[in-house]
C-alpha cells in the first residue's frame, strides 16, 4: 500500500499530500461547473489526514493548504466559492473528533449533520448580507426559471413531441414548479444528510487502509431504534394535517426517508455478506437498484423493518 503500509506514530507526512490536498479544494474554485462536485467530498481529505496524522500534523498540512487555496480564489475573484469549500472543513473536523472519542457512526453522523447545517446557515447569511440578495429566494427563483425554460424548450415545434406528452410535460412541470419551493427545506436537509453520509463512508474506508475504520464495516452501521418514530409521526402528519403542517411533514418524510435508506444499505450488504452473494451478482443487483425509481423506497422500508425484525441478527462490531 505504498506510504499507506507503514506505521503512522512517527511517520512524517508525504509533502505530495500538502500539494494533493491543495488542488483538491482549488479544484471547485478554478472550475466550478465542472469540478463543482468535488465539494460533496471535501471532509474526506482532511478527516483522513487528522485521523492518520493526529491533530497537530493534519493540521500542519491542511492551514497552507487552505491559506494557498485562498491566495488563489482571491486572484480569480472566487472568494465566494473558496468561502463555501471551506464549510467542509468543520465537517471533517468534527468527524475526526467523534472517531476518537469512540462514538458510534449515529452519533457521529448526528453530529456532523448539525455542523454542516450551521455552517451552510452561515455562509449563505453571510453571502446574503454581502450580496443584499435572500439565497433561498433566490435559489426558488432560479428553480422555477429552469423549469419554466425546459417546458418552452420541449414544447417548441421543432422538438418534435406529440402534443399529448406535450401537454403531460405542461402538467408535470406546474406540478413541480408548485411543489418544489413548499417541499425545498426538507430537500436541503436530505442533501446535508447525503453530504455527511458520503463522507462519512468514504472516509472510513479511506482510512481502513491505514488503520482500524472508526466505525468498523459499513453493513453494521446502524441509526438509533427510537429514531424509528420519526417517519411514523411524519407520514401522519402528512396524511392528517393541512397546509404549512403538512409541508413539514413532507420535509420530515423526505429526512427520514433518506436517513432509513442508508440504514436499508447497510442492511442489505450484510444479507449480501452472509449469503455469501458472488461479485457478479451484486453488480446485477445494485444495477437494478440504480435504475428502479422505486428501490429507494425499498431500501428505506428496509432499514426501518430492520428496527422490529432485527434483519441482521447479530451487531457487527463498530
Amino acid at each position: 500500500m505504498g506510504f499507506l503500509g507503514r506505521s503512522w506514530g512517527n511517520t512524517t507526512i508525504p509533502p505530495i499530500l500538502l500539494f494533493a490536498l491543495s488542488i483538491l479544494y482549488f479544484l471547485p474554485v478554478a472550475a466550478p461547473s465542472v469540478f463543482g462536485w468535488v465539494n460533496g467530498f471535501l471532509a474526506v481529505p482532511v478527516f483522513f489526514l487528522l485521523q492518520v496524522y493526529g491533530s497537530t500534523k493534519g493540521l500542519a498540512v491542511i492551514r497552507p493548504s487552505l491559506i494557498l487555496v485562498g491566495f488563489a480564489a482571491l486572484l480569480l475573484q472566487r472568494i465566494d466559492i473558496y468561502l463555501f469549500t471551506l464549510t467542509m472543513v468543520p465537517l471533517g473536523y468534527v468527524l475526526h473528533a467523534s472517531a476518537n472519542r469512540g462514538e458510534t457512526a449515529a452519533q457521529s453522523g448526528g453530529k456532523a449533520l448539525a455542523t454542516l447545517l450551521v455552517c451552510w446557515l452561515i455562509f449563505w447569511t453571510v453571502l446574503g448580507i454581502a450580496t443584499n440578495t435572500n439565497p433561498y429566494t433566490s435559489l426558488i427563483n432560479a428553480l422555477d426559471l429552469g423549469f419554466q425554460q425546459a417546458l418552452e424548450m420541449y414544447s417548441a415545434k421543432d422538438a418534435g413531441l406529440a402534443p399529448e406528452m406535450v401537454y403531460n410535460l405542461q402538467i408535470i412541470t406546474n406540478n413541480l414548479r408548485e411543489i418544489v419551493p413548499k417541499v425545498m427545506p426538507g430537500l436541503l436537509a436530505t442533501a446535508a444528510i447525503l453530504t455527511v453520509w458520503m463522507n462519512m463512508a468514504a472516509g472510513n474506508r479511506f482510512v481502513a487502509r491505514a488503520k482500524a475504520a472508526p466505525w468498523g464495516p459499513y453493513e453494521g452501521w446502524k441509526l438509533p431504534d427510537q429514531l424509528v418514530w420519526l417517519p411514523i409521526v411524519a407520514i401522519v402528519t402528512v396524511l392528517l394535517g393541512n397546509g404549512k403542517l403538512q409541508n413539514v411533514g413532507l420535509w420530515f418524510v423526505f429526512v427520514s426517508g433518506a436517513l432509513y435508506f442508508f440504514q436499508g444499505l447497510a442492511v442489505m450488504l450484510a444479507l449480501l455478506n452472509r449469503w455469501q452473494v458472488p461479485p457478479f451478482a451484486r453488480i446485477f443487483i445494485y444495477g437494478f437498484l440504480i435504475i428502479q425509481s422505486y428501490s429507494l423506497v425499498v431500501l428505506a422500508l428496509l432499514g426501518m423493518c430492520d428496527v422490529w425484525f432485527n434483519l441482521r441478527h447479530k451487531s457487527i462490531e463498530r
